[in-house]
């Protein structure tokens, strides 16, 4: 990949031009080019108002542009709104930029001053949702009194490393959104003036509020702003300018490589499951051999089709035995990639020793995920269980690819990870796509030596004649293990202050009411421990049952939330629980041993502190 070098703006803005009361007429225009073109790359130049001191451009042969990758490379024209001078167009507003997207996320911003925060919505965008351009905005005539936002959705799918020409005017009473000279869709939910908060930045190539930044991932060539709204002609003729880009070839600065290293789910005492992604569609192999053998002799799965993600599902292995593996994925142009070489180590058979980890919630704190996914691989457990919220928006595929894959690994190159649907997965395909799961996967039931674990999703109905409930019983029923878990996200107690009902000032439920119908079935069929996340905190409760406290020994269920794996930490009720036990507000994971009719739980703080432990005879 070329160096990075200084970045040369050409500026060309007029702010303001009139005003009048409130309105202001501002005409701004932004062109990023490279002035030595093919050749190489020129020398800074100072431009007012915008923080970009370092970038690469792509050649003109495929029309060139500023690429943007990360966060850092996004243009900062202020800070704050407040500090920008001039100010933004309020009474009419176009929003014009030629744009070549190489990845998209669930939100993307092209053009940003925004404020979107809970209830708090005010601002104007020109940004993308997924495969779609967008247009967010939010005026007086819509003010709910703290601003609400409509983001206008385009109908054009976005063609990834292509350019485009997108554009999105408001006169007062009508919204529309253009692409490729095209309206592609309007609305007249918002009339008025913009409603803009004054702490929002105003950024070129990222959307950015106060607690989100999600930059583009491709190439910028061109932004204009106008205090005007454009009329459909005036959008044509601006589109008319540079349409020959949208003849050219797409291109991408990615390079060929792993966008997901090799990871494991599913694990049975006869298989694995190897899944890996890269950067560009490949034809790929995954070899495994056993430890006592040669990588010579190595078992060969081969996909039949070029695919970006692969899924190989290794079948008629040894039960509990190590086995080394290898990926190896091949470009049509003859480019390879290989994996270094990792090991497995099959489920083990019934009487066999094992451990695992449970953890939740890792979210959008990768550091932290790291951290706590580091101490676990250190323990070399035997399997990972996550308790949902893998990441924050499931929809958002960087959540996956740049946030918890990486903050995950090694443990999961190594350790297979067998999940539950968390909120923030929002069900999205992403999950599905990664996840190898047992059918019919959104709930499933896995074995492993002496255990069997039950995984629910708490954001669908567990009521009474509900098809998870019945599928829950039927599996129950039916399972010879010894221990059994239950795992889901919701906890059916909690002793959390404010997820449901704020308990500094009124009552709670204590617990999500929906998947608490699980309990008398936990109770009847002698269920060990609940596992959950969502609230980001530890708890232990004491064993219920019946709706008390009772003995484990006389069928008391404990219910442990392990939700420290990254997201932000919450707190406890400031009374105790009738039935809160051991609780504390770390980040932290969960350990688990168990030898015949003997378990060891443990708690362990990021720093590898242990804060709680309880050992349990099988009654």
């Amino acid at each position: 990949m070329p160096a990075r070098h200084p970045l040369r703006l050409f500026l060309f803005a007029a702010c303001p031009l009139i005003a009048i009361g409130l309105y202001q007429d501002v005409e701004l225009r932004w062109t990023f080019e490279s002035a030595l073109g093919e050749a190489g790359f020129a020398a800074t130049r100072s431009t007012p108002g915008v923080v970009a001191e370092q970038a690469r451009f792509a050649p003109d042969s495929v029309g060139g542009g500023l690429i943007l990758n990360v966060a850092d490379d996004a243009l900062l024209v202020a800070e704050r709104l407040s500090a920008y001078a001039g100010g933004l167009p309020e009474e009419a507003v176009t929003l014009s930029a030629w744009v070549a997207l190489e990845r998209t996320q669930r939100w993307g911003g092209i053009v940003s001053a925004i404020q979107d925060n809970g209830e708090a919505e005010k601002g104007i965008l020109l940004g993308y949702e997924d495969d779609r351009f967008s247009f967010g905005l939010a005026t007086t005539g819509a003010d709910d009194g703290d601003g609400r936002l409509t983001y206008l959705r385009g109908r054009t799918p976005i063609r990834l490393g292509g350019w485009h020409h997108v554009a999105a005017t408001f006169d007062g009473e009508v919204a529309r959104l253009y692409v490729d000279g095209e309206l592609d869709a309007e609305t007249e939910e918002q009339t008025g003036r913009v409603l803009y908060d004054d702490s929002a930045p105003f950024v070129l190539g990222s959307y950015r509020d106060e607690n989100e930044d999600y930059p583009v991932d491709g190439r910028l060539l061109e932004v204009e702003i106008s205090g005007a709204a454009w009329t459909a002609e005036e959008v044509t003729r601006a589109f008319a300018k540079r349409a020959h880009l949208i003849e050219l070839e797409p291109w991408t600065d990615l390079e060929f490589e792993f966008l997901v290293d090799p990871f494991l789910t599913w694990p049975t005492a006869e298989a694995m499951s190897v899944a890996f992604e890269t950067t560009f569609p490949t034809l790929a192999e995954l070899q495994v051999w056993p430890d006592h053998g040669a990588p010579e002799d190595a078992r060969v799965l081969r996909a039949s089709e070029p695919a970006a993600l692969h899924t190989f599902r290794a079948e008629g292995l040894s039960p509990d035995q190590k086995y080394f593996y290898r990926v190896r994925a091949t470009r049509p142009s003859g480019e390879a990639l290989e994996s270094e070489v990792l090991s497995f180590r099959t489920a083990s058979s019934p009487g066999r020793a094992f451990t695992f980890v449970v953890v939740g919630d890792t979210q959008t704190n990768g550091a932290v995920a790291k951290r706590v996914a580091d101490l676990a691989w250190m323990h070399r457990p035997n399997l990972v269980v996550h308790a949902g919220d893998l990441v924050d928006a499931g929809t958002n595929k960087r959540d996956w690819t740049d946030v918890f894959f990486p903050s995950l690994q090694p443990l999961i190159g190594r350790v297979p990870i067998m999940p539950v649907l968390g909120n923030h997965e929002q069900d999205a395909d992403h999950y599905y796509r990664y996840m190898t799961l047992p059918e019919p996967e959104r709930w499933y039931s896995f074995t492993y030596a002496d255990a069997e674990f039950f995984m629910l999703d708490g954001n669908r109905s567990l009521a009474d004649q509900s098809e998870q409930l019945s599928w829950l019983e039927g599996a129950l029923r039916a399972s010879e293990a010894k221990w059994r878990f239950a795992v889901l996200h919701q906890p059916p107690y909690t002793s959390d202050s404010n997820d449901y009902g704020d308990t500094l000032v009124g009552t709670s439920t204590r617990g999500d009411e929906n998947v608490r119908n699980i309990v008398a079935l936990l109770e009847r069929y002698d269920v060990d421990i609940c596992f959950s996340g969502h609230v980001h905190d530890y708890e232990r409760t004491f064993p219920i049952r019946d709706g008390k406290v009772t003995p484990y020994e006389d069928g008391g269920v404990i219910y442990v939330t392990a939700a420290g794996g990254g997201g932000p930490l919450e707190d406890f009720d400031p009374t105790n629980t009738w039935f809160g036990h051991k609780k504390a507000r770390y980040h932290h994971l969960v350990y688990i041993g168990i030898h015949g009719d003997h378990l060891e739980l443990q708690a362990i703080d990021e720093d590898g502190r242990l804060f709680d432990t309880v050992q349990l005879e099988k009654r």
